[in-house]
């Protein structure tokens, strides 16, 4: 990743401009911890991400939600494969989606809820020259995700962040895309309006979940839950060439637009 991390970052809370606090190691400057010149709030880095949460993470609508998804993190690749047997296959449904992002040699991409790393493998395997950031809330995710990525030989910028509050400057990002879990999301509205601040005008995004067909199947998991909306509508009316289609046999939607220029 060529770029310098802090040209990227913002402070998630006031969107402040961040600075190293303290030099510790001149020659991992990108390691080093950030402090906000707004709000003077810092940021730690935990040696392969910078940590924007202090002690928060998902919201769990009950406890019996809560050990599913603290399962789904732990073995996240085999049952998410396993789940999207009935999709068709897990590689599949990945086309299904990613192919769908429009990437050229030397973009900066960013993914708001990176899970295991797998969809930057599909990435880097296919475009060369990216510059590839991602972030999630769970702490537990981000430490597989970074040891797939070092296992993987792929340079990304990673960060624990909340996808409704994104530690991104404005404008700086060629492709972003989010593929799973915004159904959770507390404020959907408010992260897709996240996103489309840290797009560059132009950039097409892309928005991927599950719908209601699945979301009654994870029910018989994780108890009952609200029905399964596709926030298409959330999408703000400026933005250019709206489409919801559904795809993964059903079990899933995708949204995509372009970022009004």
């Amino acid at each position: 990743m060529a770029r310098s991390v802090i040209e990227m970052l913002c402070c998630p809370s006031c969107k402040g401009e961040l600075v190293y606090e303290t030099v510790i190691n001149p020659d991992e400057l990108n390691n080093n911890p950030l402090i906000c010149n707004k709000c003077n709030v810092s940021y730690r880095h935990s040696g392969a991400w910078y940590n924007f949460l202090d002690g928060t993470g998902l919201l769990f609508k009950n406890r019996r939600e809560k050990f599913f998804r603290s399962v789904l993190a732990k073995a996240y690749t085999p049952l998410t494969n396993m789940m999207f047997l009935l999709c068709g296959g897990p590689k599949s449904a990945r086309n299904e989606v990613m192919s769908r992002l429009r990437v050229k040699v030397g973009d900066a991409v960013l993914e708001t809820g990176i899970g295991y790393g797998e969809n930057f493998l599909w990435l880097a395997s296919r475009t060369e020259g990216l510059h590839l950031y991602g972030l999630d809330i769970q702490e537990e995710m981000m430490t597989h995700c970074a040891s797939n990525l070092h296992r993987w030989k792929i340079t990304a910028g990673l960060a624990r962040a909340d996808a409704q509050k994104l530690p991104y400057r404005d404008s700086v990002f060629d492709v972003v895309f989010h593929l799973g879990a915004i159904n959770l999301f507390e404020d959907k509205g408010l992260a897709i309006r996240e996103m489309i601040r840290v797009a560059k005008s132009g950039t097409h995004i892309v928005i991927a979940d599950e719908t209601e067909k699945a979301g009654r199947l994870f029910n018989i998991f994780t108890g009952s839950a609200e029905r399964v909306v596709p926030p298409v509508d959330l999408v703000p009316a400026e933005m250019k060439n709206i489409t919801l289609s559904t795809i993964w046999k059903g079990y899933g939607y995708v949204i995509e637009f372009n970022v009004a220029k």
